[in-house]
């Protein structure tokens, strides 16, 4: 008997969200993100245990990596945080050219913009990609209340 994802190897672990029994490869590689994992998984809790006690130092070329943020900040601005991601979303669906550094060129000219307010300096940072640098986001006075 194999492996019913990769069929190499053999199962030895049991998946609570396949209902069966997979290896541990598989688990390990499709864990979040090909396998919907249940939060009770024994494999996904010790996967998270794990990571907890050996964080992994970000690479020195991460973007943002100087951007230090509140670590309540999802729970206090949950409205904000939901209005960026969602406003982040539609751009994408509406520009199908869109790419991940595209919208992380955005997201830097938006820090900048918003670093360079807070010393006092009023001074807006277009973003250089094409794509968010045509984007037009819609004027307060047309959103819907």
């Amino acid at each position: 008997m194999s492996c019913p994802i990769c069929e190499k190897r053999k199962p030895n672990r049991f998946c609570p969200a396949k209902g069966e029994t997979i290896c541990a490869i598989c688990c390990g590689t499709g864990r979040e993100v090909t396998i919907d994992c249940p939060p009770d998984c024994p494999h996904l809790a010790a996967a998270h245990r794990y990571e907890d006690e050996h964080p992994r130092a970000l690479p020195p070329e991460t973007p943002l990596l100087d951007v230090n943020l509140p670590s309540d900040v999802i729970h206090t601005q949950q409205q904000l945080m939901a209005a960026f991601a969602f406003t982040i979303a539609k751009f994408c669906a509406s520009q199908p050219d869109a790419t991940d550094p595209d919208v992380l060129t955005a997201m830097q000219a938006l820090a900048e913009t918003y670093k360079t307010l807070r010393s006092g300096i009023y001074y807006e940072k277009p973003p250089d990609a094409r794509l968010s640098a045509s984007y037009t986001p819609p004027s307060p006075a047309s959103s819907p209340k």
